[in-house]
């Protein structure tokens, strides 16, 4: 009986190593908040944040008017919600800039295919522009496109994708403009 176990426990401690789930991996998050001014700013802003429920910690720099915030395992980024919560403070949020490690994809919105990014270990989509500011909602060129697929093996490896994100009307993904990007 014993030898019989024996395979079977193996093969089950072998996939338990192996087959480990992913975590997600919105690896940072960083947010310009404009007012920030006083120690007791710093203090309320990040109790807000805390308070929302995807964030893990809040981290606020005065000199930078900036708070990292850490999100708890597996949760996707609510961009409303941390707006709310900066508004709440009494302050103004701005950008958000993220790295995030997924792979590539496709988007279907109004019959088009529109390049995204899946997040690892969520249902996480971002879809992808090089519109820096956000003035204009534009897809990925063609060229920088071909170039995300060719150094992400088409899909088939994960890459992150360091940018600024902003959210679309409910139902439609939020967008991540490239800053920059790195294959794992």
């Amino acid at each position: 009986m014993l030898k019989k176990l024996i395979p079977v426990l193996g093969f089950f401690i072998t996939a338990l190593i192996f087959f480990q789930p992913a975590f997600a991996q919105i690896n940072s998050v960083e947010m310009q908040v404009d007012g920030m001014t006083c120690p007791f700013c710093v203090y309320g802003i990040e109790k807000k944040l805390e308070a929302v429920g995807e964030v893990q910690s809040a981290s606020s720099n005065l000199k930078r008017g900036n708070v990292s915030i850490q999100l708890k395992k597996n949760g996707p980024i609510n961009i409303g919600r941390l707006n709310e919560a900066i508004h709440e403070s009494g302050f103004t949020p701005g950008k958000i800039k993220i790295n995030a490690t997924g792979r590539l994809t496709t988007y279907k919105l109004e019959g088009k295919e529109n390049p995204a990014l899946k997040v690892t270990g969520s249902g996480q989509v971002f879809l992808l522009t090089d519109a820096p500011g956000h003035e204009t909602e534009e897809s990925l060129e063609p060229k920088e496109l071909e170039e995300l697929e060719n150094a992400s093996g088409n899909t088939s490896e994960e890459i992150t994708i360091t940018g600024y994100i902003h959210s679309h009307p409910s139902g439609v993904p939020p967008a991540l403009s490239i800053e920059g990007f790195e294959v794992k």
